[in-house]
């Protein structure tokens, strides 16, 4: 046997096929009907592989491949983000893709393994193998990583995704993952027995489209929205160069840019809160650390609270953030700092959720790295109440997420189950291109993306400050409105909304996605212990020879 057939599955095409239609399917493309069918083949494929040993190693490596193209073309952002700063980026983008990709792989030999054993049908077994698959990639500690999960595909129409206040992103990912898989059972039917057969298949398939889109259009016409807050946004559009080589410079740019793009709004408009992107003040930190001693940051206090004053509103603005841990040490944090009139610094939330090497070195204690420099060292933040401010109907709450925790949906559950009418999210995300158009990676899309997931989630609006874009605001129905474009300084004032509604998910939690981590489990024990029956009557038998049960094909 030569290389090739040693590492290349047999029929390799249709996981290609696959992988670039889950591509497709992805922000920015988000091509509506590729969610409803681009796993079909990779379904496909795996039905044909005979149920026997030989076919579950074919298995792993199909789904090792199917993962190597679906998450190069979803993630290949990560080198873009990098590079511009060290050739590690290589590694940091290849490390992650080869785990993820050994996930599919996992996932795949565990529906070959329990569909050869079991014999479970194929649209059961998928969506729950599936679904297990983001659960793991989700709960990985240190290094948790749910960017774009299946269901996010579907967040720019929102009006189909309404059953996520009921079961989240995951249990939309498993929605889909089981049309996909009714989908490939009227295939394989049709192909079997013709236009008959596919009776059966088609209609289940039909049942299941129906019934979440339907609750989702119904919520769509019912539920009660009303404003929480007027809300101004502000992106200054400082690029990510400037920022890292000159933290000085990057900041003086920031706060000009600000004086420029809130200076209409003295006297003309009113406001509850404005928001800066994360990370604006990045000078130097923001609070006293006596042991050094560093006496903080008193002119940034100075700023924020002048600019409240004058746009009468409360002031949300990302720095960095320090605790003194003395002598001489401190840890660093990626914060957000509220201002409010009169009273000054009312709070400063530490993000929770840190980005995995480029902010906190993984399973590593971050003093074992005090004497180098503020990356890959930062501190997590605790859990924290939702901020409350005054607002022209009396009081509104909001909780604060940092860059890419807006993909966190515990965040989000957590700020609503406390009291947040809705929620703010600051970034820079100046990380992931530059103004050029070929150096614009997808990573400028998914991010937002997953914002429209949250609101709908708890039902909550939200507002973005992105330092190069994308700012928006989102509604409790996954609406977009006063979305900027890229790469451009950008103000705006608009009304945040919220319902008073306490949702089925923020309540319940991920009810699906852990249902379906234990049933594959189960499956994958039951398996082994009809492999181990096997194997005993075989040895018992007068023959010694084993014949496994095939799997079938719908």
């Amino acid at each position: 046997m030569n290389w090739r057939a040693r590492i290349v599955p047999e029929r390799a095409g249709a996981l290609l096929l696959g992988g670039v239609l889950m591509g497709l399917a992805h922000p920015p493309f988000h091509l509506l009907v590729t969610s409803f069918v681009a796993l079909v083949p990779f379904i496909v494929w795996l039905e044909g592989l005979p149920a026997t040993a030989e076919g579950r190693k074919q298995a792993r490596k199909g789904g090792f491949l199917f993962g190597l193209v679906y998450y190069t073309l979803v993630l290949y952002w990560l080198f873009v983000a990098l590079v511009f700063y060290t050739w590690w980026a290589l590694f940091a983008f290849v490390a992650p893709i080869l785990i993820l990709s050994l996930f599919m792989s996992w996932v795949a030999g565990g529906i070959q393994l329990v569909r050869s054993r079991l014999g479970w049908p194929l649209h059961l077994v998928f969506p729950v193998f599936w679904t297990a698959g983001e659960v793991l990639r989700a709960h990985l500690l240190d290094v948790s990583f749910p960017w774009m999960q299946f269901g996010d595909t579907l967040s720019n129409y929102p009006i189909l995704i309404g059953a996520a206040d009921l079961v989240g992103s995951r249990g939309l990912s498993f929605w889909l993952a089981l049309a996909n898989a009714l989908a490939a059972s009227g295939f394989l039917a049709y192909r079997a027995g013709g236009w008959r057969a596919l009776r059966r298949p088609a209609a289940g398939l039909l049942l299941v489209l129906a019934l979440p889109i339907t609750y989702s259009v119904a919520r769509w016409q019912t539920i009660e929205v009303r404003t929480a807050a007027r809300v101004g946004v502000v992106q200054p559009n400082v690029p990510q160069h400037l920022r890292d080589l000159d933290p000085v410079a990057s900041t003086d740019s920031a706060l000009r840019s600000t004086e420029t793009l809130t200076s209409p709004w003295a006297g003309r408009e009113r406001m509850d809160l404005v928001i800066f992107p994360e990370t604006m003040l990045t000078s130097t930190v923001l609070d006293p650390l006596p042991s050094y001693p560093h006496r903080g940051w008193p002119e940034a206090h100075q700023w924020a609270e002048g600019l409240g004053a004058v746009l009468e509103a409360e002031v949300l603005v990302g720095g960095r953030g320090g605790d003194d841990v003395g002598p001489e040490e401190y840890q660093p944090f990626n914060s957000a700092y509220h201002f409010r009139p009169g009273d000054g610094l009312v709070n400063r939330y530490d993000k929770r959720f840190v980005v995995p090497m480029v902010e906190r070195v993984p399973f590593i204690p971050p003093q074992w790295l005090s004497r180098i420099p503020y990356t890959g060292r930062l501190g997590i933040g605790d859990w924290q109440s939702p901020i409350e401010i005054s607002t022209e109907q009396g009081t509104a709450a909001y909780g604060t997420m940092i860059c890419y925790e807006s993909i966190f949906s515990p965040l989000a559950r957590h700020y609503r189950r406390n009291g947040a009418d809705f929620l703010v999210n600051i970034t820079n995300d100046s990380w992931y291109g530059r103004d050029a158009w070929w150096s614009r990676s997808s990573a400028l899309w998914q991010h937002p993306a997953h914002l429209v997931m949250r609101s709908i989630e708890t039902r909550m609006g939200a507002a973005r400050s992105g330092n190069t874009g994308i700012s928006k605001i989102v509604d409790p129905l996954g609406r977009v409105s006063h979305r900027t474009d890229l790469f451009e300084p950008a103000s705006f004032v608009a009304d945040v909304s919220t319902t008073d509604e306490l949702t089925v998910y923020v309540r319940f939690g991920d009810v699906v996605g852990t249902l379906a981590a234990l049933a594959a489990l189960l499956a994958l024990g039951a398996s082994f212990l009809k492999d181990r029956t096997l194997r005993g009557r075989a040895r018992r038998g007068a023959s010694g020879e084993t014949v496994e049960p095939v799997s079938g094909s719908a």
